[in-house]
């Protein structure tokens, strides 16, 4: 469209200022909301011109000498195009590490990136949440997301990286053999096999639950972990000993069951309102299994500030193979660590076993 006509009164004005009774006013191009500009000509000129060269659309030419403005929802794009699928996120890890985007996308999105400072990053990661080990995770994300920024070439340094790393240590008592024979005591079958499984295995929670029968062949408890899958590849083989094969062989009640943890539900349900990811009536869901041991942790009379997790089961195994003579490179295997340090953290805590040395004959006559 042909742009209309200037009044001889208006050559040579920018596009979008106008006057406005003694002074100056400048239309947004696309909002088309109006803010005055003052009543000096040269500064209002100036104004409109730069004004113009960052908000018409189109307006390429300047925006390659004038910079661009992409915002960080422009980086979160990119980070969810490009980034997100080489990382292989299990389902669980990708659902936390999306809410955390979201809530970046809320109070930063709409800033253009090369606007953030350090200062913008610092304040939103403090006010975002309380919890240091939140913070740090929210100042992990959101450093891969301004990294993406760098790479596109839309800023120069990454404004995360100079910010505070928040430091937190672990709050979850540990579990003790006490604790964990009174919490035995309290639940119901199905639990007290899902903790001894957990506790000969090393099994996380999502693991044990996941367990099937058609799992067992061969002589083994073949295991591909949740946490793992998609990320380090990490599959487990599990030799059946005496102790799991007794388990496994308890598993096998009157309950017709594809699982080896299952119960039969309190009410019946159509499977039209059954939850999505259950895919049999007497599946155990990992969070049936967390609000279960809950519920015998407390009947047991385990309290304190920070009472142990069904998840501190999987460390207690681990330090009672190491006090059974287990190098830590057997329970790193087990656990399906990729490090060492990793398998030394969940054993930190627990009572570190006396180890058998046998000097040698060093002494001269």
């Amino acid at each position: 469209m042909t742009p209309r006509k200037r009044s001889p009164g208006r050559q040579g004005w920018p596009d979008n200022l106008y006057p406005n009774r003694d002074g100056f006013k400048y239309r947004h191009p696309v909002t088309r909301r109006e803010t005055f500009m003052g009543r000096d000509k040269t500064k209002a000129f100036a104004a409109a011109k730069k004004l113009n060269a960052m908000l018409m659309p189109g307006n390429d030419l300047v925006g390659r000498v004038v910079g661009s403005r992409e915002t960080v929802a422009d980086a979160i794009a990119v980070f969810r195009r490009d980034d997100i699928p080489a990382r292989g996120w299990a389902p669980k890890t990708t659902e936390v590490y999306e809410s955390v985007i979201r809530r970046i996308e809320t109070g930063l999105g709409s800033r253009p990136v090369e606007e953030i400072t350090v200062k913008d990053c610092a304040e939103f990661i403090r006010a975002v949440t309380p919890s240091d080990r939140s913070r740090q995770q929210f100042r992990l994300v959101l450093g891969w997301i301004m990294a993406c920024a760098v790479q596109e070439g839309w800023i120069d340094t990454n404004p995360v990286l100079t910010t505070r790393r928040f430091q937190h240590e672990r709050k979850r008592a540990r579990l003790t053999r006490e604790m964990y024979a009174a919490i035995w005591e309290k639940a119901d079958p199905w639990l007290r096999l899902a903790m001894d499984i957990s506790l000969v295995t090393l099994l996380r929670r999502d693991d044990v639950v996941s367990l099937k029968f058609n799992d067992v062949r061969d002589g083994s408890l073949w295991v591909i972990p949740h946490k793992t899958e998609g990320t380090t590849q990490v599959k487990l083989k599990i030799r059946i000993g005496q102790q799991l094969g007794d388990l496994l062989a308890q598993a096998r009640d009157a309950v017709l069951s594809p699982y080896v943890i299952h119960r039969l539900p309190e009410k019946a349900r159509p499977s039209n309102m059954r939850a999505s990811a259950r895919q049999h009536h007497t599946q155990v869901m990992p969070e049936q299994l967390t609000r279960a041991f809950q519920d015998a942790r407390d009947a047991a009379g385990v309290a304190g500030p920070n009472p142990p997790s069904f998840h501190e089961i999987r460390s207690l195994g681990g330090a009672l193979l190491s006090e059974s003579g287990w190098q830590i490179e057997q329970v790193q295997s087990l656990m399906g660590h990729s490090s060492a340090s990793m398998t030394e953290h969940y054993l930190e805590g627990h009572e570190t076993p006396w180890q058998e040395v046998h000097p040698g004959n060093t002494l001269v006559r």
